[in-house]
């Protein structure tokens, strides 16, 4: 379990109208501190400089998908080791198995409840050592 409680999460998505409820949900509900970036391409310069507890990454956006830019993650150090959860309506079984080997946290499904998406990343948050 780790030493403290989730309280800063960077959202990757390109969509505004889901980062808004996405935003709402962490900040209003869970009370957590959100960084959203709508461009994965300068994402990784975002997580840098906010250094959240955890990544929250859109499965499908133009010009670099989510497993895309978890990969581009893995070779920055200092976004190597940042817990990463996946957002997602389309990834399959097989692919979500091929991320968790390569050391994502999880998924939530798309549709999501906005009520309880901050009790979801806390459980999966949890399961770190």
């Amino acid at each position: 379990m780790p030493a403290h409680p989730l309280q800063r999460v960077c959202y990757v998505e390109d969509d505004e109208d889901i980062q808004r409820i996405v935003r709402m949900s962490l900040e209003r509900v869970g009370k957590m501190d959100v960084c959203v970036c709508g461009d994965p391409l300068v994402s990784i310069e975002r997580m840098i400089e906010f250094k959240p507890d955890l990544v929250l990454l859109d499965w499908m956006m133009p010009g670099l998908d989510g497993p895309a830019l978890f990969r581009k993650m893995q070779e920055h150090p200092e976004t190597k080791a940042m817990p990463v959860v996946f957002i997602t309506a389309k990834a399959s079984p097989r692919e979500l198995e091929e991320l968790r080997s390569i050391g994502a946290l999880g998924t939530i499904s798309k549709p999501f409840s906005p009520k309880d998406l901050p009790d979801q990343l806390r459980a999966l948050w949890n399961t770190l050592p």
